[in-house]
């Protein structure tokens, strides 16, 4: 008995829907996740910043001792919950002389692949640091004032 040439050709859909749907899925999946990572990377960088701006300027008038626990202070309401996809960042911060360093931590949720890429965390964690230098621009100025104002009692 032999076979049609019309019974050996649907089968190449087969195939290439066995090999090219599965691979456009994944893609479509992968896209996402790392769109979910860059957004959270991107939210992070902002709120790290923002907390040690707010905080060079806020702390003494709020009340705090140090922009420290300003920081840790104000994180969840900065932080709000923005952060769909990854956990909800964890914020640390330093001073050392006039420099306050604020750092953020957040890790995008990977586990809908049936854990594929469970032996690769580290891809999926972000961290963000922002330095911001405390500045007293009134002081300056009142400083520069007092100098031109000396030199010029010299000069007389």
């Amino acid at each position: 008995m032999q076979l049609s040439r019309e019974t050996k050709l649907p089968a190449y859909m087969t195939v290439e829907a066995a090999l090219v749907v599965p691979a456009a899925i994944f893609g479509t999946v992968l896209i996402i996740y790392l769109s979910f990572m860059v957004y959270g990377r991107c939210i992070l960088t902002q709120d790290v910043y923002i907390l040690g701006f707010r905080a060079s300027i806020l702390y003494e008038k709020q009340g705090f001792a140090n922009p420290d626990d300003y920081v840790i202070a104000h994180a969840d309401e900065v932080t709000g919950s923005r952060y769909f996809g990854s956990n909800k960042p964890d914020i640390t911060a330093t001073m050392s002389g006039k420099d306050i360093r604020v750092e953020g931590k957040t890790t995008t949720h990977h586990n809908a692949l049936g854990g594929y890429f469970s032996g690769l965390p580290s891809i999926w964690s972000s961290k963000a640091s922002a330095r911001v230098r405390m500045l007293r621009p009134a002081t300056t100025l009142r400083r520069m004032k007092r100098a031109k104002d000396l030199a010029t009692g010299f000069i007389r």
